[in-house]
């Protein structure tokens, strides 16, 4: 009998506990079913990329989605929104982590809703006290001042009802907006999804997708070095996986750089991404070196220490052929397999990873910005074109994108790659014999580079490509093979513009940095080396 009442106990358990968590992703694609939602169903749908989406198109209105949950303590719960407009006092969303009731629009209902806009742009954590609400974690003012914002956020409450709200805005990384104890509702009967909009700039703009809310599991892991950048000689930062303590982070002596660098001079944990520490240094790293950063005693927000976390990194000015372009699409109509765009493809050489930051892209015509943060692995590629193209070439590999891309001509042109210093890495001027097939040359496909350790012979180390998709966009080119340079460039002519300039032809490219030496070169009958090359 015992056992039986055991069994029972044990299943009604189950049954409760899994009545009480919840996830969903949409990827059913509806949002009746596993789990139900009800209220303004005809107000929302469930797009082709599998998101919940507004879909109400009625001007200065209010509608809800809510299901049935049961968490209210010792939870955690985590979604992801988009908002793609600014925000306002009259159009955001709230979503409810607890809620009375199924409809949370009603004055009655009592509970805990994460509001993302409102007057101040931010993301902020409310009670709702039948029709009055409070602010109870006051987030960062002006953060969704942005046309397009997209969140992951994370609300926990403890067993001692305290509450943090985090939120990783635009993968940034996660910063918590705030911590306050509240034990004001300790039961939940829904979690619901609010939109109010105003006009029709805001329609169908609302999207909440990869919802859990499950028990709150406490923190018992210390932080890891998630990314080391050197933005200067002396300057190092250090991104941590999750939000670190202010205080153990900003210990100097907690730090230790290899090759005789030492501790820092000062480190300074990020105002607006807490996990993220500035650390600046006496002693100059040497360029080109990879160096090893020790962590010891940084905790993140739980107090857990990380012990002896390393990682690797390098301070790195590129040199000429560090990085090159090693595809280019400059003519993709008539399509082969490919999408209607112009694009290239930098391929990076080295043995260092190499932020692209600042890096531009250009043609004599003018150049681009910058390029955004992003590094650029040993071996690896990155595609570069202009920012609505990036989700059609994303799919193929790294994207990123730059502002005024250059228009790449179907007959030739002369593009540059620019590092930060100025300094032009590496350039490709092609033609349309280039492709060395008469088909290929009308459009479709690419021209690839065959040989990368022989970036600057032109026409005899490119040809189109022979992928059955015009192009191998994110991947080792289809023509990629040895190709060395065994011959030495050949002095075809040389004649005078006046009496003390003489133009020299060759019959191929020529090394920048060698052809510019003006003692490699030397002029009979007393005249001897030129004064500049």
């Amino acid at each position: 009998m015992q056992k039986k009442l055991l069994i029972c106990f044990l299943t009604l358990m189950i049954v409760l506990f899994s009545k009480a968590q919840f996830t969903d992703n949409f990827s059913d694609g509806d949002f009746t079913n596993n789990p139900t939602w009800v209220g303004g169903t005809a107000d929302w749908i469930v797009n082709p990329t599998f998101q919940l989406q507004s879909n109400n198109t009625i001007a200065n209105s209010t509608y809800y989605l809510s299901t049935p949950s049961s968490l209210a303590t010792t939870a955690q719960w985590e979604f992801f929104c988009k908002e793609s407009f600014n925000p306002s006092s009259a159009n955001f969303i709230d979503v409810f982590v607890v809620s009375s009731s199924s409809d949370i629009t009603q004055a009655t209902t009592t509970g805990y809703f994460v509001r993302m806009g409102g007057t101040d742009d931010e993301i902020s954590l409310f009670r709702k006290d039948n029709g009055t609400i409070t602010k109870i974690i006051d987030g960062t003012n002006g953060i969704l001042n942005s046309s397009n914002n997209d969140m992951k956020i994370k609300v926990v409450r403890d067993a001692a009802n305290q509450w943090s709200l985090s939120r990783d805005l635009n993968a940034t990384g996660f910063f918590t907006e705030g911590a306050v104890t509240d034990a004001s509702y300790l039961t939940a009967a829904f979690f619901g999804i609010l939109v109010k909009q105003s006009t029709a700039s805001f329609f169908q703009k609302h999207f909440i997708d990869d919802i859990t809310a499950g028990p709150f599991v406490p923190d018992l892991l210390p932080p890891v070095i998630q990314a080391l950048t050197a933005t200067s000689a002396t300057t190092l930062d250090v991104l941590f996986n999750e939000p670190v303590d202010i205080l153990s982070s900003q210990l100097v002596t907690n730090y230790l750089v290899d090759n005789g660098i030492g501790s820092p001079l000062t480190a300074v944990r990020d105002v607006a991404n807490t996990s993220l520490v500035h650390l600046t240094f006496a002693t100059a790293f040497p360029n080109r070196v990879n160096l090893v950063l020790i962590v010891n005693g940084v905790k993140d927000l739980a107090g857990n220490a990380i012990v002896n976390g390393t990682g690797t990194f390098s301070y790195f000015i590129p040199l000429q052929y560090d990085i090159v372009i090693d595809e280019l699409m400059a003519d993709p109509t008539p399509l082969v397999a490919l999408p209607d765009i112009e694009w290239i493809e930098l391929r990076n050489t080295t043995a260092f990873n190499i932020d692209l930051l600042g890096w531009r892209v250009g043609k004599p015509t003018g150049q681009s910005g910058p390029m955004p943060s992003y590094i650029l692995k040993p071996d690896s590629f990155v595609i570069v074109c202009t920012s609505s193209a990036v989700t059609s070439m994303s799919v193929y590999g790294a994207t990123i994108s730059v502002t005024s891309f250059p228009s790449l001509s179907n007959t030739g042109d002369l593009l540059y790659l620019r590092s930060p210093q100025g300094t032009v890495i590496h350039s490709v001027n092609y033609t349309d014999d280039w492709y060395q097939n008469e088909l290929k040359k009308d459009g479709g496909w690419t021209l690839e580079m065959m040989d990368i350790h022989n970036p600057c012979s032109g026409i005899t180390n490119w040809k189109a490509s022979v992928d059955v998709k015009g192009g191998t966009p994110g991947k080792k080119n289809s023509t990629d093979g040895i190709n060395a340079d065994q011959t030495s460039p050949k002095l075809l002519r040389a004649y005078a513009t006046d009496s003390v300039n003489i133009v020299l032809v060759f019959d191929e490219s020529l090394d920048s940095i060698a052809a510019s030496i003006a003692t490699n070169y030397s002029i009979s009958d007393g005249i001897g080396t030129p004064v500049t090359a």
